[in-house]
């Protein structure tokens, strides 16, 4: 999810309908605040409500917000982890196989699941299929053939498993970029091109050094994949170049925080902590979790910061398309987690999500087509082709529509 125009006035964007004008991105229209609004009463009374408060600043209510797309859940299981010594482990005491535990559940859950997301996006809607339908089902049959190779062309295992690796950072951290100018527009703090260039550079710089840094330090460029696949360490880098890169990281931290002390001091506005909080729980992981990195990017801040925010985007996303019931605002969007429609979309995405990514992968390994680990790493690895490509093409902030939807 990033800035990049998507398309032109003439077509319709992914899941809407068409736009009628110019496709850059436009500022959200400040509204003027009105407090103690009485509860809805009908359609029309709704509609007027939701245009006196102005955009929701949260996306589907406080609590889930900063548990799931801002990274609360993480820094909790940081926490704990810290203060037990990052013990983690089926066969470790009782509290590694707490976290253990956890982490299994979060996987299941939240990353099982927001990758049928995605093509819930898609497909959810007529308007969808028949704007990017066959050019998703072509990046589709792409990713199946990247994670058949793996199986059946040994020399490509090690290769996509890098691959999908790098591209996790730049997914991530690009996801993270575009959720916190969500969180921004929704609360009127408006960053000028270059304050967006000062935060996009430091996502960017943190994307280099975590590529870099993991092909060239083998402490975190190897681990065991799933707890299945032991990663080899590819030493191309020199570590001269990822400390160069660190520094310049951390450069762009420093540039990043004198951007929002200075629009402090000379706008008296502070950036709203849950884009802050989203936009520095990746950046700030790698600077302070030395060499837990491995055990706490893949085992938890996956689960637990991007899979759970990338739902809690998703599920707003289409609440909002799919349309809310009368008498409730997007203020109140929240309501729709306990609502039929809301049980029926996780529902599927969690079974869809539960089926590909694990139960296809045994049945694999049961009919001998391949060892445990090769046959789950081909899923895991056709699964992330497809959904970080899809993703790249289908949530772009400067698209009109999209933006009302996800500021809204």
């Amino acid at each position: 999810m990033d800035e990049v125009s998507f398309r032109t006035a003439e077509t319709a964007a992914p899941g809407t309908v068409p736009s009628g004008g110019n496709a850059s991105y436009q500022a959200p229209t400040p509204a003027a605040a009105t407090p103690n609004l009485s509860e809805p009463t009908s359609a029309q009374s709704a509609a007027a409500t939701a245009q006196a408060l102005g955009p929701y600043p949260w996306i589907l209510n406080p609590f889930v917000d900063l548990m799931f797309a801002c990274g609360g859940a993480f820094w909790l299981l940081y926490l704990g982890l810290s203060m037990t010594n990052f013990g983690y482990g089926f066969d470790g005491n009782t509290t590694a196989q707490a976290f253990f535990g956890i982490s299994i559940i979060g996987l299941h859950i939240f990353g099982d699941g927001h990758q049928p997301a995605t093509l819930f996006r898609v497909y959810g809607s007529k308007v969808t299929r028949d704007a990017i339908g066959k050019p998703v089902a072509l990046v589709a049959f792409i990713a199946l053939l990247c994670g058949l190779s793996t199986l059946f062309i040994p020399a490509t295992t090690t290769f996509f498993i890098k691959f999908v690796l790098a591209w996790g950072f730049q997914h991530q951290l690009a996801q993270s970029y575009g959720i916190a100018l969500v969180y921004c527009y929704k609360r009127k703090y408006y960053l000028n091109n270059t304050e967006k260039k000062i935060m996009k550079f430091m996502v960017d710089a943190t994307m280099v050094f975590l590529i870099l840094r993991m092909f060239a330090i083998k402490d975190f460029g190897t681990f065991k994949l799933i707890n299945l696949y032991d990663v080899p360490f590819y030493a191309i880098i020199p570590e001269w170049l990822c400390t160069a890169s660190l520094v310049v990281m951390q450069a762009s931290v420093l540039l990043f925080v004198g951007m929002v002390v200075r629009k402090y001091i000379k706008e008296k506005r502070l950036m709203p902590v849950p884009a802050l909080l989203t936009i520095m729980t990746l950046t700030a992981l790698p600077l302070i979790a030395g060499n837990h990195f491995a055990l706490l990017y893949y085992m938890f801040s996956q689960w637990f910061f991007h899979s759970s925010q990338y739902l809690v985007v998703t599920s707003a996303f289409y609440f909002k398309e799919k349309g809310l019931p009368e008498n409730v605002t997007f203020h109140q969007i929240g309501r729709m987690l306990w609502s039929r429609t809301s049980f029926l979309y996780f529902g599927i995405i969690f079974a869809v999500g539960f089926l590909v990514a694990f139960l296809v992968p045994t049945w694999m390994t049961q009919f001998g087509i391949a060892d445990k680990a090769l046959c789950f790493i081909s899923i895991w690895v056709f699964l992330n082709v497809q959904h970080f490509w899809t993703d790249a093409f289908i949530w772009k902030l400067r698209d009109p529509v999209i933006n009302k939807l996800l500021v809204s």
